[in-house]
């Protein structure tokens, strides 16, 4: 049985994107496994792994994701890598491929020998890293490199997420360090939709409930004179506007534009007025306790769920991973 393993050296490099583009590819019986648990979420009242829940709905479905990601972070000072093993044994049987997900940083666990490398090394896996194309992390994944050749263990691949610059995959080719894709910025995949902002932010929705799954392709912060509010937000359609729920006059503007949502901080209601006019618009309008710069910065670091339900984003993954990874190089044996 073949086993790939996908790792990051940094977090929102795509980990999940690029998993589930390879799995949707492969053209054998396929199976998961992320011994790790990282984002978890409530699904029919029940705390599950996010992509734990993604993959069992659209690859294994006679697992359930407890299985196919057992253990939390917190557990690692005491957890063996028998017990990491006994678990990818169980749900690996019978498949022809096991695709295993590690952290977002491939070296957590290291002081306790359950680091990525070390699990990529018992399973005798094939190593693929996944890493944005900044400098800082371009010297990352030339160190990890340069110890992975000291440990003897062979790295597949490295996959540059948010780059299509070739001068960049070819400098890295040069320095001995193989590029098997580069995921380029792709907007349908990036969207939020507002019931992920309000589930994070733990937000109170005032209006618009029935309207949570719009779509939020930007967040703009209202700060400005209201004069100048109806200009910037005009030039931005389906955005989040974060404001202070006593601005008035920037919700209103914010209302007249094409707006997804509206952000009120601090815990402050907005005039009766504003509050009719998002209910008669069905605009969402979610009360948080947030300021203004503190909830900004929470929505802006938010990695877009993946639904298994939508067909149209599942689709896109499938065709872009296929379009831009070099699946002959990792796929086959």
């Amino acid at each position: 049985m073949k086993s790939i393993f996908i790792s990051s050296i940094n977090a929102r490099s795509g980990k999940t994107v690029i998993t589930l583009g390879i799995a949707l590819n492969s053209r054998v019986y396929t199976g998961f496994f992320k011994p790790f648990q990282e984002k978890m979420i409530t699904v029919n009242g029940q705390r599950v792994e996010e992509d734990a829940y993604l993959m069992q709905s659209l690859l294994d479905f006679e697992a359930n994701p407890g299985e196919l990601c057992p253990f939390s972070k917190e557990k690692l000072p005491v957890l063996t890598m028998a017990q990491v093993m006994d678990a990818y044994n169980k749900v690996s049987k019978g498949k022809e491929l096991m695709i295993i997900e590690g952290l977002e940083n491939s070296t957590v666990g290291f002081l306790y020998g359950l680091s990525t490398y070390d699990m990529v090394e018992k399973l005798g896996s094939d190593l693929i890293l996944l890493s944005d194309a900044r400098p800082e992390s371009l010297d990352r994944v030339a160190m990890i490199k340069h110890y992975l050749d000291y440990r003897g263990i062979p790295l597949k691949g490295v996959i540059l997420n948010l780059c299509n610059d070739v001068g960049i995959g070819n400098y890295l080719t040069g320095k001995g360090i193989p590029i098997i894709g580069m995921m380029p910025y792709t907007p349908s995949l990036r969207t939020l939709h507002v019931f992920e902002i309000v589930e994070e932010l733990n937000g109170i929705v005032l209006t618009g409930n029935d309207n949570l799954n719009n779509l939020v392709e930007k967040t703009l912060i209202g700060a400005m004179s209201q004069e100048s509010a109806l200009k910037y937000f005009e030039r931005v359609p389906n955005k989040a506007v974060i404001t202070g729920g006593d601005r008035n006059e920037i919700i209103l503007s914010a209302l007249n534009t094409s707006t997804s949502c509206i952000i009120l901080t601090g815990g402050l209601l907005p005039a009766q007025e504003a509050i009719n006019r998002a209910r008669f618009l069905g605009v969402p309008m979610i009360s948080v306790k947030e300021d203004t710069l503190s909830a900004s910065d929470i929505v802006e670091k938010m990695i877009a769920r993946i639904d298994p339900t939508d067909e149209k984003k599942i689709k896109t993954i499938k065709e872009e991973v296929a379009r831009n990874v070099d699946l002959s190089k990792i796929l086959t044996k």
